[in-house]
């Protein structure tokens, strides 16, 4: 299947409205928070985070997926002083892994979150 007909089936088949995903200048898709969630709560998603590093300059997530108690995927994300300008780093940490691991488990590619892609200082 091709990767636009992945997002289209993806689209339709958990209710996305325009808010929750849009295709980016640079060629990718964006999906945003609102968007991760409902895929989440539609695939019935459990994710389980592990902090692996959490001082004030490094917060380092990993997260790992489960569909029907069976553990599908693992990646980690990270919120640092180079990339993130916010002071609330393990939130952030935290929003880019949940993204990064939903995205994973639905095997999308050139897909990204939209907390990934704002940490530009």
């Amino acid at each position: 299947m091709k990767q636009s007909e992945k997002l289209n089936k993806l689209y339709k088949d958990n209710s996305l409205d325009k808010e929750d995903i849009y295709k980016d200048k640079r060629g990718f898709s964006i999906i945003t928070r609102s968007g991760i969630e409902k895929i989440q709560v539609n695939n019935n998603i459990k994710v389980e985070f592990e902090h692996i590093s959490w001082d004030i300059d490094n917060c380092v997530i990993k997260a790992m997926s489960y569909i029907d108690g069976k553990k599908k995927m693992e990646t980690y994300a990270s919120a640092t002083k180079e990339n993130c300008i916010q002071k609330f780093r393990m939130e952030i940490a935290e929003k880019r892994a949940l993204a990064r691991i939903i995205i994973k488990t639905m095997n999308l590619t050139n897909v990204f979150g939209e907390d990934e892609l704002n940490f530009q200082k």
